[in-house]
């Protein structure tokens, strides 16, 4: 029994040493960079295997949340990293800068995620989708030739007889209050 506690001993060490090292060191981005990095890939992946939703209602939805978690990883980091060098340049005094640092790190991280992730999907994320899905049908409209390919309506006139006195039946005006003009509070 005393050489099982003995070989745990070294990886207990470890991981308290790991811990202490991640507590002292621990930034606000680590935590929402990391929560991100994995909707990036799991909400996506959970997008497709639904079996309700249309193929390509799944596409279009799985491709704008890996975009937008591929636009919040890098904006986590340049908001956190520069709301916290704007305080070390701001705070001459070391103790009190690492503080403000940090506090303003967890703001700007915050930011980003109120602000500028938003703004940054609306820019960027419509056109890329829509010029995907474009290409897509573009792809899927030359592999099928034998089909027409026109997104116009046509319609055929259909002819009906008129007799002279009496409107066709399938005409707006065979109404009565249509042909004598509106009235006010009944038919």
């Amino acid at each position: 029994m005393g050489n099982v506690t003995q070989n745990i001993k070294p990886w207990a060490q470890k991981l308290e040493n790991f811990c202490i090292k991640l507590g002292k060191n621990n930034k606000a981005t680590y935590p929402v960079m990391a929560i991100a990095f994995v909707k990036g890939i799991c909400r996506p992946a959970f997008t497709m295997m639904d079996k309700t939703e249309k193929p390509d209602t799944k596409k279009y939805t799985a491709l704008r949340e890996g975009l937008t978690e591929l636009i919040a990883i890098p904006t986590y980091l340049v908001c956190g990293e520069a709301s916290a060098w704007i305080a070390k340049k701001l705070i001459k005094d070391p103790v009190e800068s690492a503080k403000a640092s940090k506090n303003l790190m967890f703001i700007g991280v915050c930011g980003a995620a109120l602000f500028a992730i938003p703004a940054l999907c609306s820019v960027a994320i419509n056109p890329i989708v829509k010029k995907f899905l474009k290409e897509k049908k573009e792809k899927e409209l030359a592999a099928r030739p034998e089909e027409k390919h026109n997104s116009v309506l046509q319609f055929k006139p259909v002819l009906i007889p008129f007799n002279g006195t009496k409107r066709p039946l399938n005409t707006p005006y065979n109404n009565t209050s249509a042909r004598i003009g509106m009235k006010v509070g009944g038919v």
